[in-house]
């Protein structure tokens, strides 16, 4: 048969059950907390992640703006130097131009032997 407890051992007892039931409340408290901190940690997570992902989306389409304008800028430098290249010859060609209606006109004159009037 099962020895009878005193009343001072079944009251420990029951300080220790209520101790251990406040302790597993406290537990169970700090439990909840955390699992808490890491569903907020979690949300964190998901929107560093699509901020990751928006600020990724960004520089892809700012390299492609650079690439298209220093494309663009090659370009625009290929036409100038081309243009460049073309008011030269075009600049040649007018003084050699120039030059041979001097000498064709001096030689004229040389033919002739008189100077016309200027006519301005």
């Amino acid at each position: 048969m099962a020895e009878r407890k005193s009343t001072a051992e079944l009251l420990e007892a029951w300080r220790e059950a209520t101790r251990a039931a406040e302790l597993a409340a406290q537990l169970a408290t700090h439990a909840s907390q955390i699992a808490a901190r890491a569903d907020d940690t979690s949300a964190a997570a998901e929107e560093i992640a699509k901020l990751a992902e928006q600020s990724a989306e960004a520089a892809e389409r700012a390299a492609s703006t650079a690439r298209n304008a220093a494309k663009r800028a090659a370009e625009l430098a290929s036409t100038s130097r081309a243009n460049q290249e073309s008011g030269d010859d075009i600049g040649v060609a007018t003084r050699e131009a120039e030059s041979q209606a001097r000498d064709a006109y001096h030689a004229r004159i040389a033919e002739v032997g008189e100077r016309p009037e200027d006519p301005r």
